[in-house]
Order: C-alpha cells, then sequence, then structure tokens
C-alpha cells in the first residue's frame, strides 16, 4: 500500500462557471470537477452545440460531475445573473473567440471588477496578435503548427503523415490551462489576488515541439522524422490486424531480431546489430523486410511470441477493442455506463451531465451558491 494519501476533492469548496463549449473549456472544467470543484456550466438557451454530438456521448463525456444554467448572454437580464454568479466564483473558464466575451460584457475586466479574486482562464486558438480572430479548429492548430508535417508512418520512397483520430490541441489546451490555474489558485493563497490566463491551443502545440525545432536549427534534420524508423513502426499481420512494435533501444531491438528469426523471417545480413543510425540508413530493405516477416502470421500468434521474449509489442484496437481488454476491467477504469474514469488516485466516479438548465432557476434567482469565505 502506498504511503502517500490518496487525492481525496482537494478542489471541494472550489467554485468554477464554465462557459466553454464544444471541448477545450468543458474538458479543462471537468478536470476541475474531477478533483472536487463545483461547477456551474452556462449555456445558451439552446444548449451547448455538444449536446447534439454522437447521439449525447460527447456532452455526457465532458460534462460530468457538473450543474448547469441556460442564459441568454446577449440579454441585460442573463449577462447580470453571470455577473452576480462570478461575485462568489473562483474560477470562471471560456474558450470564446477573442473579444467575444468583451463585446457581451462578461469579459476579465466586468467580471473581475465585481470579484478581484477571481482567476479567469481564456482558451484560445492564436492568442493575442495578427491571428487572434482567425476561425480555427484542433485539425487547424495541428497543421499550422508543423505537428501534421512531422511523417508517422515509414514508407517506401517517402514518409508519410496522417491525421490524428483525436483533437490534440484541444485536449493540450485544456491539460495546459488546468495546470495554470491549479498554479492560480495556489498563488492567490499567497497573494489574496485573482489571475488572467490566456491560454492559446496553437502555443501548446509549438510547444509540445520544441525539441524537434530545437534539434532541427542546430542542423539535425532527423528530428523532424524524431522517432521514426522500422524498428518503432505499425505493420500489418495474417489476419489483417495491426501490430505496434517499440523496439528502440539496442537490447529491446537484438530481442526484436532474435524472435522473427527464430520464427522464420529473412531480415538484412547483420540487422541484429544495427543502431539506430543503421536502421535508418538502411530503412528502406527493413521495413519491406519487417512488413513481408509480420505478414507470415496471425496477430495473436505475434503478440504472444514477441511478449515472450520482451519486445513491446501491442495490437492496434479499435475503441470496442480496446473496451474489451481484460486490463481495463483489472483497473477498473470504465463504469457500467462506459464512462473511463480518470488516471488520478482516489478520484471517484462523476455524476451524469446535467440537463440542460437544469440548475437555471436556481442561479437566476442569485441562490445558487451561499459562500461562507473565500479559498
Amino acid at each position: 500500500m502506498s504511503p502517500y494519501p490518496s487525492l481525496d476533492r482537494p478542489l471541494d469548496g472550489i467554485r468554477v462557471i464554465d462557459l466553454g463549449m464544444l471541448l477545450p473549456g468543458p474538458v479543462c472544467a471537468l478536470h476541475l470537477a474531477w478533483l472536487g470543484a463545483d461547477v456551474i456550466k452556462i449555456e445558451p438557451p439552446r444548449g451547448d452545440p455538444g449536446r447534439a454530438l454522437y447521439d449525447g456521448a460527447f456532452f455526457d463525456t465532458y460534462n460530468r460531475g457538473k450543474r448547469s444554467a441556460a442564459l441568454d448572454l446577449k440579454d441585460p437580464s442573463g449577462r447580470e445573473a453571470l455577473l452576480t454568479l462570478a461575485e462568489d466564483a473562483d474560477i470562471v473558464i471560456e474558450n470564446f473567440r477573442p473579444g467575444v466575451a468583451d463585446r457581451l460584457g462578461i469579459g476579465p475586466d466586468a467580471l473581475q471588477a465585481r470579484n478581484p479574486r477571481l482567476i479567469h482562464c481564456a482558451i484560445t486558438g492564436f492568442g493575442p496578435g495578427s491571428r487572434a480572430t482567425a476561425p480555427a479548429h484542433d485539425l487547424n492548430f495541428l497543421a499550422r503548427s508543423g505537428a501534421l508535417g512531422l511523417p508517422t508512418t515509414w514508407s517506401g520512397q517517402g514518409r508519410q503523415s496522417t491525421r490524428p483520430a483525436m483533437p490534440i490541441a484541444d485536449f493540450g489546451g485544456a491539460a495546459m490551462a488546468v495546470q495554470a490555474i491549479l498554479a492560480a489558485l495556489f498563488q492567490r493563497s499567497r497573494t489574496g489576488a485573482g489571475a488572467r490566463i490566456e491560454i492559446a491551443m496553437q502555443e501548446v502545440m509549438l510547444h509540445w515541439l520544441a525539441w524537434r525545432t530545437s534539434a532541427a536549427e542546430r542542423g539535425d534534420e532527423s528530428a523532424w522524422t524524431g522517432y521514426l524508423e522500422p524498428a518503432n513502426d505499425l505493420y500489418t499481420t495474417a489476419d489483417g490486424r495491426g501490430i505496434a512494435i517499440g523496439a528502440i533501444e539496442p537490447h529491446l531491438w537484438q530481442a526484436l531480431v532474435g524472435a522473427l528469426e527464430a520464427n522464420g523471417a529473412a531480415l538484412p545480413g547483420g540487422a541484429r546489430d544495427w543502431d539506430w543510425h543503421d536502421r535508418r540508413d538502411h530503412a528502406d530493405a527493413l521495413a519491406e523486410a519487417l512488413s513481408r516477416a509480420f505478414a507470415s502470421r496471425p496477430l495473436a500468434e505475434w503478440i504472444a511470441l514477441l511478449e515472450a521474449a520482451g519486445v513491446p509489442a501491442d495490437p492496434v484496437n479499435t475503441p470496442p477493442q480496446a473496451f474489451a481488454d481484460p486490463w481495463l476491467a483489472e483497473r477498473k477504469l470504465v463504469a457500467h455506463d462506459g464512462w473511463v474514469r480518470p488516471p488520478l488516485p482516489g478520484v471517484g466516479t462523476l455524476a451524469p451531465a446535467p440537463a440542460l438548465d437544469a440548475d437555471g432557476a436556481a442561479v437566476r434567482a442569485g441562490t445558487v451558491w451561499s459562500r461562507a469565505s473565500g479559498a
């Protein structure tokens, strides 16, 4: 048993207003709800557009543990209800396009005039500057940052890049915002002052690519292909399934070669002793040989053989296949309704996502929170 206590609602008593829609803002607020914060989601009268996606599964996933109030922020009464709510809040999260909140009269100036201790966090696309108001979504941030320019699989004479199936910039922006908010809460505990935070998703992606950019500026063009090499790639097995191989280090590469050759694979001469540079120098021939080898047996056989040899080898699963993995049941990650709990110690399940305007009457009446003391 760990000598350290589990997390037990460390943000209990912290009050959050979630003005976000779709992904970045709601995901940030969800993380705070996991940690015990009381989150009130403010939606337009017709609701967050995410409610209509994927038969409600999208909204339900990223808005658990929250309360809901539908306010028309273009109407003076709706705007005043929000400003009054902010008087007793600790954190406001929004992902409007820059300038929208100010035009509505609910920007950081207006909110912090009511509550100087308020921590205001805006998650934007590009931050201040010439592209501040440019329309964009996750794919745009990945493209402009250079992330989509990084090849993801070795393929003959060229190296191909594929579009990720997850909104990486949205999730990355949300995670960075959580870090900044927690730091601001800690700072406020010492100074008593609120804070203004702006997280630009484009900048988050560039930050994550920093080591590649730094290496390339020093003349190492291999930084743009990173870990891309035949020993760290995807292959197709005899039954049409994908297998992911991560034999980067010398001992793992030697174990992979030994397992393949023991099962009839024909690899280039001397391949067992190749290091990373050698494998990249002979990458086309090596990738072709590995492709032939993995195509000779079904996935289950290769997984068993390579696991026995200590080689990192895993199936390329679809989400339903991943959910059927016995490891998930062992770790108790999935609740009965398909919700996946966060990988944080001691964090329990959250209530289902709220119905639209479930707490709206109390918000409009100014009775939803009764604050005794500040955090």
